[in-house]
């Protein structure tokens, strides 16, 4: 019974002498140069600049979430993105969000900002009242592309969407 006891002391002596040697390699203070400081490191030596994560131009979810399945730019892509983004309020079923064919004709909106580009992207972008902001989900080139598309062909009767371009259904073959 003895020897078991010296056992057990002797290993739990050895564990604490780890643990003791672990806190104190762990805080000692680094060793200070007195001399002046070093010299930043050449350019060349400093890391590059990130990558852009790489996108399979064949997945389509990514097209999908960039708003990219009609078109990359300009009114086809504006379309996209009022589908998404817009028509569930201002479409000729809902009530309280204004309709938005012939918005630019209008002297101002709703809230008091000027209907013209520059005041519907920051209508867009901050909100006003009863409309949520989008400014940290579309970026510039979406306001940009949907102003195009507002301005130019706002906007489809829902009883008659615009076509699914990926739709070969009627294709002469």
């Amino acid at each position: 019974m003895g020897s078991r006891l010296a056992k057990l002391v002797l290993a739990g002596t050895a564990v604490a002498v780890v643990v003791v040697l672990g806190l104190f390699i762990g805080r000692r203070t680094p060793d200070v140069a007195t001399t002046a400081p070093a010299a930043p490191p050449p350019k060349e030596a400093l890391a590059p600049a990130p990558q852009p994560p790489f996108a399979d131009p064949y997945q389509r979810s990514i097209a999908i979430y960039n708003f990219r399945k009609a078109a990359m730019s300009g009114a086809d892509r504006g379309r996209e993105i009022f589908y998404y983004k817009c028509w569930f309020c201002h479409n000729e079923f809902a009530k309280g969000a204004p309709p938005l064919k012939g918005v630019f004709q209008r002297p101002q909106l709703s809230s008091g900002r000027p209907a013209t580009e520059d005041g519907i992207k920051d209508e867009i972008r901050n909100g006003g009242p009863g409309m949520a902001a989008y400014k940290y989900v579309l970026n510039d080139a979406d306001l940009n592309d949907l102003a195009a598309y507002i301005r130019d062909d706002c906007c489809w009767d829902s009883n008659s969407p615009p076509p699914n371009p990926r739709y070969r259904g009627n294709a002469a073959e």
